[in-house]
């Protein structure tokens, strides 16, 4: 009998053994997985903040083509026509008359080339003036109008012009390189504010 229950006595012992070394080897290969997966989600959180910042990256020089491309536009929309030059009425010079005789006497009156009124020399000189005053659209002219109230935000100005955040974006950026306004850059999203330029072309207002 004392046999047998040292014999029971020592399959319980190994069994408790082989769990205990069951449970050990297991949390060793937790441990082991879960390092793995903290490395994976680390190399995952790397690349895609890269990958997000390089988009961000392009998404701006996009803007920026695009912001200089309608600035160049609207220059060359504002860029005056090549005037012809004027041309100056032809004199003519009186003919040499043959001279009487002595003993003849004639009334010759010479010719004298028509003169041009003043007023039409007057009227080709205003037409020849350029104008170096730059041309903005429907758009712009709106938004000079709602910075001229007080400054606001790229958000504020997209829901007053009912315009999408891109247009608004390129919109802005022409306005800023032409001068007309200025761009805090510390504040997100930023915020512009008309500047004495382009107070000046605001629309005169009624009498």
């Amino acid at each position: 009998m004392a046999l047998v229950d040292d014999l029971v006595t020592a399959v319980l012992l190994a069994s408790a053994a082989f769990f205990v070394a069951l449970a050990f080897g297991l949390l060793i290969r937790y441990r082991q997985l879960s390092q793995k997966i903290t490395a994976s989600s680390d190399l995952g959180r790397d690349l895609w903040q890269a990958l997000e910042q390089r988009m961000k990256k392009q998404d701006e020089r996009i803007l920026d083509v695009m912001g200089r491309l309608e600035v160049i536009q609207s220059r060359v929309l504002a860029a005056p026509a090549p005037q012809p030059p004027a041309s100056s009425p032809p004199v003519s010079t009186p003919a040499a008359l043959p001279s009487p005789p002595q003993d003849v006497v004639t009334d010759v009156t010479p010719t004298v080339p028509p003169v041009q009124p003043h007023e039409s020399q007057e009227e080709s000189h205003t037409s020849q003036a350029p104008s170096n005053q730059v041309r903005f659209d429907e758009t712009q002219l709106k938004v000079i109008g709602l910075l001229a109230e007080n400054p606001k935000n790229t958000r504020q100005l997209t829901d007053a012009i009912g315009m999408s955040r891109e247009h608004t974006a390129r919109l802005m950026k022409a306005l800023f390189e032409a001068g007309v306004v200025t761009r805090n850059d510390t504040t997100k999203p930023f915020v512009y504010q008309l500047t004495d330029e382009g107070r000046r072309h605001l629309p005169a207002s009624p009498n």
